[in-house]
């Protein structure tokens, strides 16, 4: 059974945890620094369902190496290039206005973000503060967030006519927009991000074949279409693929098997999976009735 068409059928949710208003993809607009660097070049996608975080961030400056057909073909330098990717899944929680990450299966070995997050949301725009002060994110309610909102937990998985042995992963899905993430089975050093890893090692092409065993990459829907298609990745040759969303049954309360077309089989723990979720970009506020009377200026001024 497709993905939507479970949740169509057998809806299920654990509580929710975090606010309402962080549910939904977001795309970064920008981050500040504290010693005044901006930037707003990086791709930055977040998708938040009841107690899932997605979250993938790519370089502008990643090399296009479509031309070298695999990441065998690449230079040493252009894999530690596109080793600065990031992205995984975490679990989420809020407490006192802040959000905080942890159990983190992510392309990096290290935790890059170690803060919580003071997070504000006002209409479309998610503003997060670290409270060091050290940087702030601008953050955008995405058009299409709607619909289907999914948080799955990747368990285990098992080769064709194999037996399961644990694997982490996971799936966060909002309306038109998914990020999916796999944990490498060969772990890395924990002490220097991956890039670093690879330029300080003999045999680049090995680790890099270690390391991006991890995936973690952000697919969109089509509007009217059923199949999600990967358009950024921290492996820049899974882009195009289609994201595998079906062949998934019940296998007891909050629990998925999924079965893909090569017959490996892979359980999955729901956290989420909501068919017709409503993310209004609008938010509310004392302010509406002064926000009315200036409308003829203010909402002009900004359009």
């Amino acid at each position: 059974m497709r993905l939507d068409d479970l949740a169509r059928a057998a809806p299920f949710a654990r509580p929710l945890a975090v606010p309402s208003w962080t549910l939904g993809c977001f795309h970064r607009r920008s981050i500040t620094y504290a010693n005044g660097r901006e930037d707003d070049s990086t791709r930055v996608i977040w998708i938040q369902s009841h107690g899932l975080t997605g979250d993938l961030r790519i370089p502008a400056a990643r090399p296009d190496v479509r031309a070298r057909g695999s990441l065998a073909g690449c230079t040493p330098e252009e894999l530690a290039e596109l080793a600065k990717g990031e992205g995984g899944v975490a679990q989420t929680s809020f407490r006192a206005g802040r959000m905080t990450w942890s159990k983190w299966v992510a392309f990096q070995p290290y935790d890059k973000w170690p803060e919580p997050g003071e997070l504000r949301r006002v209409g479309p725009a998610l503003v997060e503060f670290a409270p060091s002060g050290v940087y702030v994110e601008d953050w955008r309610l995405q058009p299409g967030s709607g619909g289907l909102l999914c948080g799955l937990r990747l368990v285990s998985e098992a080769p064709p006519d194999g037996e399961h042995v644990p694997r982490d992963g996971g799936l966060v899905i909002a309306g038109d927009h998914a990020i999916f993430a796999l944990a490498r089975r060969e772990r890395l050093p924990a002490h220097a991000p991956v890039h670093r890893q690879i330029a300080a090692v003999a045999d680049p092409h090995r680790l890099a074949g270690a390391a991006f065993d991890a995936q973690a990459a952000y697919a969109r829907r089509d509007p009217g279409a059923h199949d999600y298609r990967i358009v950024l990745g921290v492996d820049p040759f899974a882009e195009g693929r289609v994201l595998a969303l079906n062949g998934f049954a019940l296998a007891g309360e909050g629990m998925l098997l999924q079965t893909l077309e090569d017959g490996a089989e892979r359980r999955w723990r729901v956290d989420t999976l909501r068919p017709d979720v409503v993310l209004p970009a609008a938010t509310s506020t004392q302010a509406a009735e002064w926000l009315s009377q200036e409308a003829d200026t203010l909402l002009a001024a900004a359009s």
